[in-house]
């Protein structure tokens, strides 16, 4: 997992005092390690830049069929820590993590985030979740962030969404794919970046297939560090490969 840099420690104003209990709040949902999946090599991280917002998160959740869930967040609109959001997602997420589908988790913890939405606020959280199974992975995005399977031969098939972020639709019911992955191929999750990014990070990993599911995620969050944009981007990347 991606070491985050430093947070200053006296803001100079409120709105970067804001920014500063939103990283303090995401560091400490940030999980300490990446459970391991049967058949799979994975790895996670999430960058924090002491000039970012905290909108994105990685995280796992075990369902109620003894499989684990690997999940991607962000929060994308403009608003009052972000990180708040997260820490709600997170916590629905963990609640309703004995459902046994992927459409009844996330329909459960829509309903949640929706329940307590306050009127007139547009801020929602897209959600990504990805379930390993065997010679498969199964796939649901609640929102759109950017995700493919790459196979060894140079394919690659994008992973779609499934409905609109969370929070945003009382009542919806997320529907979900699945994708073969066979030995050697990799499947690449990038909350937070743009499509563009997305692509650039998928051509960087198809260059580095040898290094280990760490080295990739690493990679990735050094290369998105050197890309072009807006100071204080973040990331949360998801990489699994089959064995």
């Amino acid at each position: 997992m991606s070491e985050p840099t430093s947070i200053p420690a006296q803001p100079t104003s409120p709105d970067r005092g804001a920014d500063e209990v939103g990283r303090r709040l995401l560091r400490a949902m940030l999980p300490q390690a990446v459970p391991g999946a049967p058949g799979f090599d994975v790895a996670a991280g999430t960058m924090l830049e002491s000039a970012g917002r905290a909108n994105t998160l990685w995280d796992t959740v075990d369902l109620g069929d003894g499989r684990t869930a690997f999940l991607a967040f962000e929060v994308k609109a403009p608003g009052t820590l972000p990180a708040h959001m997260l820490g709600m997602a997170r916590a629905a997420l963990r609640a309703a993590g004995d459902g046994r589908s992927l459409p009844d988790l996330l329909a459960r913890v829509n309903h949640a985030l929706a329940a307590v939405q306050p009127e007139g606020m547009d801020q929602f959280v897209d959600c990504a979740v990805v379930v390993p199974g065997e010679g498969e992975v199964e796939w649901s995005c609640a929102g759109r962030i950017p995700a493919g399977v790459l196979g060894r031969d140079g394919s690659f098939q994008a992973l779609g969404s499934h409905g609109p972020p969370l929070g945003m639709l009382e009542g919806f019911r997320y529907g979900t794919e699945r994708a073969a992955m066979v030995s050697g191929s990799s499947l690449l999750v990038l909350a937070g970046g743009t499509p563009g990014l997305f692509r650039g990070a998928a051509d960087l990993v198809a260059e580095v297939q040898e290094k280990t599911a760490g080295e990739v995620v690493g990679t990735v969050h050094r290369a998105v560090r050197r890309a072009p944009g807006d100071d204080g981007r973040e990331v949360s990347v998801l990489f699994l490969r089959k064995h």
